[in-house]
């Protein structure tokens, strides 16, 4: 779907939820139609419009319990039924019975109680084909439901994920700056912090969801490079927030120093431009192999000239800090090996092949 056609119909109340509700119902309710003619045709449109969510994962979860729910709640209502009218006595056995059950087994408590209301409904409307209808009219509902979510889809999903992972990433450089105590962001540290982590988290989630559409078939692979170098972010993030905890605990005039202004700064950049590089389409890769070097040449001259300067305990704080921070730049030097040796295999491959057929030719000549 265009994206300006879907900013269109947003403003008349046709949201993208709305569009794939009515679509699954009336398609549920021709295909059921079609199948069988006149019948219990309400049950496939119900059940698409009660399990359509705004996840293809959320969608089938719900598909999936709402089926285990009819499956358990006919089957009691069925052996129930042979043996007692409908009445206050059945309804109630039929309950017991059915939620009983369904309770013992751990059941999701979606499935719970969707077995009430199959149990109710097929006794009160008690015949040899109701269950086996419902069933099947549910089934066919659930599946219209699962392709039409998988189907109609935000536009520009990728490149939307894409750009969620580059700002909770230049977030994370913002916020390891503002680190120093009494720095112009310093207050703001910490909720920077939380809006990167926000922004990574949501990034990582649609793009799972993006795996189970048809939208985003022809970008997969883009999509598998994307969510390992998301991977990595991840983990510079818990690096980050580890360096926030033991920023807390240094003095004051080790953290609020010039000099570990510096380091932090220099680390920072090292996010920044692999940010820009990875996730902004920026050719970055120089930059970010000078900034590494001078982050980590940075790190480690700090360190050693605190070396003989500072107490045991402080240098066991500040070595805790220092130890974080190195990290970050070994994951963003994992997080850059991982994206260079995802991309080039093919070609690899056809050098290598190459390769073969210059040899083989070489030793026949010879």
């Amino acid at each position: 779907m265009n994206e300006g056609l879907q900013d269109r119909l947003e403003k008349y109340g046709l949201s993208l939820y709305m569009i794939r509700i009515t679509l699954a119902a009336s398609l549920s309710w021709i295909a059921v139609h079609s199948l069988y003619g006149d019948g219990y045709l309400y049950f496939a449109p119900l059940a698409a419009i009660l399990i359509t969510q705004s996840t293809v994962k959320a969608s089938f979860e719900k598909g999936i319990y709402r089926m285990i729910g009819i499956i358990l709640g006919g089957v009691v209502s069925l052996v129930v039924g042979q043996f007692l009218d409908v009445g206050a006595l059945s309804i109630l056995l039929i309950l017991l019975i059915g939620i009983g059950v369904a309770t013992a087994c751990r059941i999701n408590i979606q499935a719970v109680s969707q077995v009430g209301v199959t149990s109710v409904l097929a006794l009160t409307f008690y015949q040899d084909h109701y269950v086996m209808w419902r069933v099947a009219e549910t089934l066919i509902g659930v599946l219209i439901a699962l392709a039409i979510n998988m189907i109609v889809v935000p536009p520009k999903g990728f490149i939307k994920v894409k750009s969620l992972v580059l700002d909770g990433s230049l977030l994370l450089a913002d916020a390891l700056r503002a680190l120093v105590p009494g720095s112009r962001d310093a207050a703001q540290a910490k909720e920077t912090l939380a809006k990167a982590g926000a922004r990574l988290s949501r990034s990582v989630q649609q793009q799972k969801e993006m795996h189970f559409t048809v939208a985003h078939v022809q970008c997969r692979g883009q999509l598998s490079r994307l969510s390992i170098t998301t991977g990595h972010m991840k983990v510079v993030q818990t690096y980050v927030q580890d360096i926030h905890t033991e920023m807390k605990l240094l003095p004051r005039h080790h953290a609020a120093s010039d000099w570990m202004a510096e380091v932090l700064q220099a680390t920072a950049d090292c996010i920044g431009h692999y940010a820009t590089s990875a996730f902004g389409g920026a050719d970055n890769q120089q930059p970010l192999a000078d900034a590494l070097r001078k982050a980590r040449a940075l790190q480690q001259q700090s360190f050693a000239d605190l070396q003989g300067n500072c107490s045991l305990n402080s240098i066991r704080d500040l070595g805790a800090v220092f130890s974080h921070l190195n990290r970050v730049l070994d994951e963003i030097e994992r997080a850059e090996y991982a994206a260079t040796q995802i991309v080039p295999r093919p070609v690899a491959a056809e050098a290598a092949r190459a390769l073969f057929f210059l040899k083989k030719g070489l030793s026949h000549k010879l």
